[in-house]
């Protein structure tokens, strides 16, 4: 098997496999999904009665900020849980192992305290801590409108786990791959409005005809040409060639934990499934 990262940004990852099969690559992509272990929010507690008094701009009168939205607190708490709360290697390290064990679990608190008129953000979901590392990246994800009078007080407490118990453990999104792409434009009728859509530079000339054996770059090559798709001398003179164990793959995380650590866990994980399926089947010999 051969590996070249082609990008790995902050959350973005694009890797290449060579001599590897349709399943191991799948494989992959599933631990990406549900074995990964990250922070989320667990446990909501709402406060329930007055949250301090403001003064009625029409009547001048004295008034009490009441614990209420024009949401049911079980949906508040929901996006809440979904909120992605940043996972790094140290605390994996700390917790990763104690998922199944509410004794082993980190004591990470969040509080979030607004009064209407306005509307709840991500950004106002902050650690008790003060630690600015478990701040949420994504401040601007709305949670709930507040009208004039309206009040939310809430303590959060995070746990480790992953997206095999529920979704809000889910780190990374979007993970997909392909099969790696070639791309052959044939001299003659049709070449040159190929050539053209992709830009003649991005191909390199080979015998009669020109081509683009960089799969990336295939692959976009490709997209563009989509709007061709209805050019039948276009599509005679182009030919794709993929091969069956060569993939381009490519995942996002959603700001919960950087792609690169995400990657290595899921291939740790992956690495752990198949050790212990191997146990067992010894155990059983």
């Amino acid at each position: 098997m051969k590996v070249n990262v082609r990008k790995m940004e902050d959350y973005y990852a694009q890797v290449e496999f060579k001599d590897v099969n349709y399943s191991f690559v799948n494989s992959v992509r599933r631990s990406l999904v549900s074995m990964v272990p990250c922070l989320a929010i667990h446990e909501v507690d709402f406060h329930m009665g007055s949250l301090g008094a403001y003064v009625d701009e029409e009547s001048g009168e004295e008034r009490e900020y009441e614990s209420i939205s024009a949401m049911f607190n079980e949906i508040i708490s929901h996006r809440i849980g979904m909120l992605p709360i940043p996972t790094d290697e140290r605390t994996i390290e700390a917790f990763g192992n104690s998922i199944d064990d509410d004794s082993k679990q980190p004591d990470i608190m969040y509080s979030l305290h607004k009064q209407g008129p306005c509307t709840v953000y991500s950004g106002d979901l902050e650690p008790v801590s003060g630690d600015n590392s478990l701040a949420i990246a994504e401040a601007n994800v709305p949670i709930v409108k507040l009208g004039e009078g309206q009040a939310i007080l809430v303590y959060a407490k995070a746990k480790m786990g992953n997206a095999r118990k529920h979704a809000k453990w889910q780190c990374v999104v979007a993970p997909r791959f392909y099969q790696a792409p070639t791309l052959t434009v044939a001299s003659g009728k049709g070449s040159k409005a190929v050539l053209d859509a992709v830009g003649k530079s991005k191909f390199k000339k080979k015998g009669k005809g020109y081509v683009i054996e960089d799969p990336i770059k295939a692959h976009e090559a490709l997209k563009v040409l989509e709007k061709l798709w209805n050019d039948e001398d276009a599509q005679s003179a182009m030919k794709v060639s993929t091969k069956k164990d060569h993939f381009v793959f490519e995942f996002e995380t959603n700001g919960a934990m950087k792609a690169k650590l995400a990657l290595e866990q899921a291939l740790k994980a992956l690495d752990k499934h198949c050790n212990e399926f191997m146990s067992g089947i010894d155990a059983a010999a």
